[in-house]
């Protein structure tokens, strides 16, 4: 009896110094199939990318993806290889399986979008980028952030899918339309690289129609759309000088209320930073979706004289015509003491003013539709 517990004692002993020596030992796939990892490699495209060998009659089959997944590694075939034309695929792992009493080398593969992932033999793949459809060679997500609109409004641009596929708008159809990059991509397509931009595209100015995608650089430029006959609203920090400011008063699709106001001083002349002040310091309409305020420094301006006996009131009758909301304005100012002949007498004053004069927008907390109301103006002097 001794003899046989020391045995077992050493059968155990021994089968713990080989989980030791090796600790990717294999796995079951209860179906006659034990996979074996090797080696795990990096999933970033750019490091190993292959390309099916479109010759082969192989197939990727499935895998266990995660411990919990119910699916099992060579439960079944999924895709053919000779099918996947313009797919570029990366190595992530590499096993040693072992199947009817034979090993054999297999890659654990996945394209970009995990469409089609799976294990496969090497000989299905070939190295590098397939050379068909558009792939994407490289990417950058560091300090993307900018804002761009196409350079020609009037052509046809493209926002494409991750595979140039499928367009997901033509901004030629959105002539409002700003496009805010999040990252940088280069795409390989007929052997030439060529600059995307993944971007996020508001069809008028806002958010009244949202779309993501890829854009090509040389269709784009910097800078935010001025087209303003063609713009709900644009905010207010997105502006680039005072002159760029006054064009969007003067021409913008929703600043009829605010061209008014701007004639009822005529002397003193449209401010981008007193508009700034204006927003941001004297109305809750910049404010961030917890209700904070978010006030900017004043540097640079004095005697600043604000309204907000007049704002109060605009707020009051946001859905009164701008007729209604101009006699109502001007009956306050005189009863401030700012009569015509006043405003007219003025010299050496600025006017800062934001009017968002209940604009069909959505809401930052969960882009449901909403209405958009920012009624400021406030005037003061360059602080020379």
């Amino acid at each position: 009896m001794r003899r046989i517990i020391k045995l077992v004692g050493v059968v155990v002993a021994f089968a713990i110094c080989l989980l030791i020596a090796n600790p990717q030992s294999a796995r079951a796939a209860n179906n006659g199939y034990r996979v074996k990892i090797l080696k795990t490699y990096s999933n970033e495209l750019p490091e190993n990318p292959y390309h099916a060998n479109l010759k082969s009659k192989a197939y990727i089959w499935a895998s266990k993806r995660y411990p919990y997944d119910k699916q099992k590694d060579f439960q079944k075939r999924l895709y053919k290889v000779s099918k996947l034309k313009g797919v570029t695929l990366s190595i992530q792992k590499k096993a040693s399986v072992y199947h009817q009493n034979k090993w054999a080398t297999y890659y654990y593969v996945a394209d970009r979008g995990n469409d089609y992932q799976g294990w496969v033999r090497p000989s299905a793949l070939i190295k590098g980028f397939s050379p068909y459809g558009y792939q994407i060679t490289k990417e950058n997500w560091g300090n993307q952030t900018a804002t761009f609109h196409a350079k020609n409004p009037k052509q046809n641009v493209y926002i494409w899918n991750w595979r140039h596929t499928k367009k997901q708008a033509n901004l030629k159809n959105y002539p409002g339309a700003n496009l805010y990059r999040k990252a940088t991509f280069t795409m390989l397509h007929n052997k030439k690289q060529s600059t995307y931009y993944y971007v996020r595209m508001q069809a008028d100015g806002n958010s009244s129609k949202n779309a993501y995608g890829y854009v090509a650089a040389s269709q784009v430029a910097a800078g935010h759309n001025t087209n303003y006959k063609q713009i709900d609203y644009t905010q207010i920090d997105q502006f680039t000088d005072s002159t760029d400011y006054q064009n969007y008063i003067q021409n913008g699709k929703k600043q009829k209320l605010a061209r008014s106001i701007v004639k009822l001083f005529p002397n003193s002349q449209v401010d981008l930073g007193l508009s700034r002040i204006a927003a941001h310091d004297y109305d809750t309409f910049e404010s961030t979706p917890d209700g904070d305020s978010t006030p900017i420094s004043k540097k640079g301006y004095a005697d600043i004289k604000s309204f907000s006996s007049i704002q109060k009131w605009l707020y009051a009758h946001e859905k009164a015509s701008n007729a209604t909301k101009l006699a109502g304005i001007e009956k306050l100012l005189d009863k401030e003491g700012y009569t015509a002949n006043k405003r007219a007498a003025m010299s050496g004053y600025k006017l800062g003013i934001q009017i968002v004069n209940n604009i069909p927008g959505y809401s930052s907390e969960n882009d449901k539709p909403t209405r958009w109301k920012g009624y400021v103006f406030i005037l003061g002097r360059v602080d020379k």
